[in-house]
């Protein structure tokens, strides 16, 4: 959220980032590709041809393999903070407040490590 924001992505956009399919004009073409590509990369679903060549209409093969590899640490990052259920510092869980749609993991979470 914080990272979007300083980004200067409005919160209706980050609050339909994970639909599938995406809102009709909420995004433009290029960030639509990035956030579809985002989206199947992250389910490990194979990046079909139309896809790909979606990617490929808006960017260069480098920034195609820039985006391969943030969204592929992201998801690095993602599981290892899922693994060990790390905690939200008490500054970010102030400026997130009530504006996260997933809830922040707390020192009541179950099983927290």
């Amino acid at each position: 959220m914080l990272l979007g924001r300083a980004a200067g992505i409005g919160d209706e956009q980050l609050a339909h980032l994970g639909d599938d399919p995406l809102p009709e004009g909420l995004y433009d073409a290029e960030a639509a590709a990035i956030i579809r590509y985002s989206q199947a990369s992250t389910r490990m679903l194979p990046i079909d041809d139309e896809l790909y060549a979606t990617l490929a209409a808006h960017f260069e093969e480098a920034q195609i393999v820039e985006l391969c590899f943030v969204v592929g640490f992201s998801n690095l990052v993602n599981r290892f903070h899922a693994t060990f259920l790390t905690t939200v510092d008490d500054s970010t869980v102030d400026t997130l407040a009530d504006a996260c749609p997933l809830p922040l993991p707390g020192p009541e979470t179950p099983g927290r490590r």
